[in-house]
Order: structure tokens, then sequence, then C-alpha cells
């Protein structure tokens, strides 16, 4: 799989503290993009199983209770996707996915049955394309309001919506003295 980075412990994009891998490659070249630099589908390939080890390994040192997934947009690797969520579904109740793909999409077959079965092994997906203009304050973990929340977990939907009072959240992380900022930003904040 095709990996840009991973980061923990997180808060900004999920309740608690979580693993966030960002994979790398992403074709819809949305304006606004918050990670342009993610878009080019070069980086380093992992073995599935390989970056599940560290993604375990990472969250137990740092006791994070979820994962995130984004990119890049992961449901453009949807095979490395389900080989990866297979391995860490059992390991963690808690798997968001962002995608810039629909989920009736994803669920309809369009875009493959690796990437339909992968429905199977997450427990909340975020999807739709950013949308530039339809980027408001209020709309938490989301980055633009056409973007939906599922909870394919259901159980999961009172902690989210718990975490969600508090608004949208901003970290900043340093590695090779490079700066990285995650969360949703605002309108009005520079990137």
């Amino acid at each position: 799989m095709l990996i840009a980075r991973i980061l923990s412990p997180v808060h900004s994009l999920g309740p608690g503290e979580r693993v966030c891998v960002w994979t790398q490659g992403c074709n819809k070249r949305c304006r606004g993009c918050i990670s342009p630099e993610l878009q080019p589908f070069t980086g380093k390939q992992i073995d599935e199983s390989v970056l599940a080890n560290l993604i375990i390994q990472v969250a137990q040192k740092d006791n994070c209770k979820g994962i995130t997934i984004s990119g890049g947009d992961p449901f453009e690797q949807p095979k490395s996707l389900l080989k990866l969520l297979k391995i860490l579904h059992d390991k963690v109740n808690d798997i968001l996915v962002y995608t810039g793909f629909k989920l009736a999409d994803i669920q309809s077959g369009s875009l493959g049955i690796d990437a339909k079965t992968c429905l199977e092994y997450l427990d909340v997906l975020i999807d739709g394309k950013y949308v530039d203009e339809l980027n408001q304050n209020d709309c938490v973990l989301r980055g633009s309001t056409n973007q939906t929340i599922h909870f394919i977990n259901e159980g999961l939907a009172p902690l989210y919506a718990e975490y969600m009072k508090q608004g949208r959240i901003l970290e900043s992380f340093v590695h090779d003295q490079t700066t990285i900022v995650t969360g949703i930003f605002n309108k009005e904040e520079p990137m």
C-alpha cells in the first residue's frame, strides 16, 4: 500500500487518541485540497501486514483506541485497503476511513468488489469530495457540508456525537524538521 505518513496520538480526526494513516494517491484534485502533496501515486510501498503490525504496535504504545485512515484517498487502493482493514478489524473497535467517493458508489460495486467488501471491515466512513465553497466551520470531522458521516457500526454514533460537540480541532506534529498540521481547517484559517 502506498503510504505517506503515520502519526500518533492524534485527537483531531476522531474521538479519543488515534493512530492516523495517510495513504498516498488521489485522482480527484479537489480545489482547496488540504493535502495536495498526497495526490501523486508515488512514495513508499508498504506490505499491508507489515503496516497493520506497525499500526497495532503504535496504538498499543500510545494507548490509542481508534484508527483513522485518510489520504490521498484510501479507496484509490481498494485491494490494499481491504487487506489492511481485514487485519485491523479484529484488533480495533473504531476504524474511521475518509474517501472522496460516495458510499452509494462503493456499495453498488462500481469501484470493484474489494472496495465494496471494505465496508464490512470499517466502522465509520466519511464520504464525498471536498468542496471548498461548502467548508463551514461547524462541519466537524468533515471538510465540507456535502460530505456525510456514515456509521457502519451504529454503536459508535454516541461517541462521535459527544466528540463533535467540541468543534474542529487542529494539531501540529514535527517530523524531520517539517511541521504537519492535522485536522479540518476552518474556512478563514490559512493552510
